[in-house]
């Protein structure tokens, strides 16, 4: 991967890995409330329910909390860091152009053009300070 396609990779998660840090910031607050919620309403364990129920709900709701949230953060991830199509074609057209610029056959074609255009900018550029000189007087 050259550096071209890094960039390009780069620039194409970046926005995606903003509105995954907001996602898991906002799902992971409404994750604790709903197991704050459990947690109080188990704390009263006089009515229906014995104190051991009460104890096996508040370690229960803990754990599914984190599992949870292991499972947003990866799935997260994932999603995040995967690339968008647009950001894989770009990336395809920046290896494909590393690839035809570096083929020795580009450079046997690309040399003696290189020399055409730098012999016919000189020329053009001499013809113009020439057409530039101020006309000398006789």
């Amino acid at each position: 991967m050259n550096n071209l396609s890094l960039l390009i990779y780069l620039a194409g998660v970046t926005g995606s890995i903003g509105s995954f840090l907001v996602f898991v910031a906002v799902v992971f607050g409404f994750g604790v409330a709903v197991c704050g919620i459990v947690w109080v309403v188990s704390l009263d364990a006089t009515n229906f329910r014995t104190v051991e129920y009460a104890n096996h709900v508040k370690t229960h709701s803990w754990r599914w909390l984190w599992a949870f949230l292991a499972l947003m953060i990866f799935t997260g991830s994932v999603s995040a860091l995967v690339p968008s199509r647009q950001t894989v074609l770009l990336i395809a057209g920046s290896e494909m152009g590393e690839r035809v610029l570096n083929h020795p056959r580009f450079n046997q074609v690309v040399d003696p053009g290189l020399e055409l255009v730098t012999t016919w900018m000189q020329k053009e550029t001499a013809e113009i300070r020439r057409s530039m000189e101020p006309a000398k007087k006789q």
